[in-house]
């Protein structure tokens, strides 16, 4: 039996093997882009909870304007205005702090809430500055 050699032969697998190559990079640059988005939607989401919070403390201050000088907070054990606060930042977000600066003679207000998302080696910050009377 005499068999015809043929150039192109093997050619059909050859392409087939190209397409399933150019399909599985495809795949894994759409796995990629969606474990982005996912990070940041988590990332959208710690910011707007760090706004929440930073808005709800301001808002506080503004109903208790006489008291305006208790809110203050650098660090260290909280007062009893911060101290329920401070635990539902710490609650919220992962490796949270914050700080609260009151500037009495100018009645303003500056609340910053800090958090670190795991695995990420990045601290993030929201910082919200108001005043909360007018004099």
């Amino acid at each position: 039996m005499h068999m015809k050699n043929h150039p192109q032969s093997g050619s059909v697998l050859l392409e087939a093997l190209i397409s399933i190559l150019i399909f599985a990079f495809g795949v894994l640059a759409l796995f990629g882009m969606q474990a982005v988005a996912m990070k940041n939607m988590s990332q959208s989401n710690y910011r707007a909870t760090a706004v929440y919070l930073a808005s709800q403390l301001i808002g506080s201050a503004q109903g208790d304007i006489n008291h305006l000088a208790t809110y203050q907070y650098t660090g260290g054990t909280p007062n009893a205005k911060i101290d329920p606060w401070l635990a539902e930042v710490t609650a919220a977000l992962p490796q949270a702090g914050a700080v609260v600066d009151v500037d009495s003679a100018n009645s303003s207000l500056t609340v910053t809430v800090s958090w670190q998302a795991p695995g990420d080696s990045v601290s993030h910050q929201h910082t919200v500055s108001t005043y909360v009377a007018y004099n």
